[in-house]
């Protein structure tokens, strides 16, 4: 089971939280990464002089150039329809979609409030996921501690649930939230009282309509005093686009 340890910093004088690893969650299946090489397509430059004379419509290899050139013609046209009805299917990329709750934490007190979820976004960093069928959803939420006890609030007590599996948020993708313009969640502390704004983002292996998602907290060990605050958790959903 995962546990953490956490200490009373009126008792203790200072902060301290130390996330253990463990076996409670079954990750998802991570991919590698995959690039798409652009296509590297040529014209061979035609002469109408009087030795190459092809007005019978014949090619070099006595083709039809004009039939070539329409079949080109419709695998481009079908290429287009088929990024038309993707991008129908993704919806409309960074579309902001409001969640508005708030919780908390009943043993240690900390308050947040999930504000909204981005779906759609932009990446680089997980492009091969997302060309597979998958998605990049970024969530905003505010953090209230309430100033007793110590360490830090971490991406990995979120996360987001595909296909029954729980998969935490990728703090890998600080740098593309950044890039957005937006505060990425870097494990604010406890000490530094309440924070404003903080996204952090999720990589779904398939995209889904909505997503289930949670807040967890494992159970977690009080340095002296002898005693376990039992694991807490936050259900919520993740809205469509």
């Amino acid at each position: 089971m995962t546990r953490s340890i956490i200490t009373r910093r009126a008792a203790v004088g200072g902060f301290a939280l130390l996330a253990l690893s463990g076996c409670g969650f079954l990750p998802g299946e991570k991919k590698d990464d995959k690039t798409q090489d652009g296509d590297d397509t040529t014209e061979d430059d035609r002469t109408d002089d009087g030795d190459d004379d092809t007005s019978d419509g014949g090619g070099e290899n006595g083709e039809d150039d004009t039939d070539t050139a329409e079949e080109t013609e419709d695998d481009e046209t079908e290429d287009e329809d088929d990024a038309d009805q993707a991008g129908t299917a993704a919806g409309a990329p960074g579309a902001e979609v409001p969640i508005g709750e708030s919780f908390t934490d009943p043993d240690i007190g900390d308050e947040f409030t999930l504000l909204s979820a981005r779906r759609d976004n932009p990446t680089k960093i997980d492009a091969g996921y997302v060309e597979d069928g998958g998605e990049v959803v970024y969530l905003q939420c505010e953090f209230t501690p309430t100033g007793e006890w110590g360490g830090a609030l971490s991406t990995q007590e979120f996360y987001i649930v595909v296909d029954g599996v729980e998969d935490r948020a990728k703090s890998g993708l600080n740098s593309e939230i950044s890039d957005a313009g937006l505060t990425p969640m870097d494990v604010p502390a406890r000490a530094d009282g309440a924070s404003g704004p903080l996204w952090m983002g999720f990589t779904a292996e398939r995209r889904q309509e909505t997503y289930r998602a949670a807040y967890i907290r494992p159970a977690t060990d009080v340095i002296g005093e002898d005693r376990t605050l039992p694991e807490f958790r936050y259900d919520f959903e993740i809205p469509a686009a």
